[in-house]
């Protein structure tokens, strides 16, 4: 009995560092440091032009705006993790070929800005980034993020839903709870979090155009949450890619994908 009371004690022992380990590194499993990238080349590049983009005095991302005419509207582009603004570069020129101006905003602690990389850094970040887009510019607004871009995107949402005229949310979660505790599955993760990154409440008084992409080959967050996320938000468009999965989606949306894109967020 008494090497049944040890084992037991040095399982529950493990069980409880792993349960601190969890709690204290979610930030870095979250966030984890993306690889170096060389900073944008800003100015003219043909059909665009490209500029560091600052948020009250800081630099928060770039911004790339359409070389001929005034722009249409404004994008604000989230990335996801491991991601720096640098790198969704392809993303932005997507929305700036049909004339909109597009942000491309960046986290504390990744690419080119200084400060904590935690997610709550990241949410004040992409919160300030949409109050400071609609004190800078006017006209349309739309928020586009991808994976935690998404999320980040979906709770910039809340409180801000008379001022958007559009939201595209790819290979989104429903709640980060949802998605952690299937990883998760041994541990009490929902109550763990720091924040549970509910996008369904946080999307629950929005009623301006949704549109969700979802990859059907995404394994690490799994295409159900996009479609629970579509299925709690009457009137959202769901996007699904067969072929595609978390890291390739872009390679698989062609010019007609991002056309219908446009048509469902009445920006065409």
């Amino acid at each position: 009995m008494s090497l049944l009371v040890f084992c037991a004690g040095i399982a529950l022992a493990i069980y409880l560092a792993v349960l601190i380990a969890l709690y204290l590194m979610q930030d870095t499993m979250l966030l984890p440091a993306p690889l170096d990238v060389a900073a944008l080349p800003t100015g003219h590049h043909g059909a665009y032009d490209v500029e560091q983009w600052r948020a009250n005095g800081q630099y928060a991302g770039y911004v790339v705006t359409p070389a001929a005419g005034s722009p249409r509207g404004t994008v604000l582009l989230f990335h996801g993790n491991a991601e720096t603004a640098e790198n969704k570069l392809p993303v932005a020129d997507v929305f700036e070929r049909d004339g909109y101006r597009v942000v491309i905003v960046e986290y504390p602690g990744q690419g080119q800005r200084q400060g904590p990389r935690t997610m709550l850094a990241a949410l004040a970040a992409s919160r300030e980034a949409l109050s400071a887009a609609r004190s800078q510019w006017s006209g349309p607004l739309y928020l586009v993020g991808e994976s935690l871009g998404a999320g980040m995107a979906a709770q910039a949402v809340k409180g801000n839903e008379a001022a958007l005229a559009g939201v595209v949310l790819i290979t989104p979660w429903d709640t980060l709870a949802s998605v952690a505790g299937e990883k998760y599955w041994l541990f009490p993760v929902r109550w763990m979090l720091h924040d549970p990154f509910d996008s369904i409440a946080a999307l629950e008084r929005y009623d301006g155009p949704l549109v969700v992409i979802g990859a059907q080959q995404d394994t690490l967050i799994p295409i159900r949450h996009a479609q629970r996320l579509v299925n709690a938000h009457p009137g959202a468009r769901l996007m699904v890619l067969p072929d595609a999965n978390h890291e390739d989606w872009f390679g698989a949306m062609h010019d007609s994908h991002w056309q219908q894109v446009l048509r469902w967020l009445h920006a065409a």
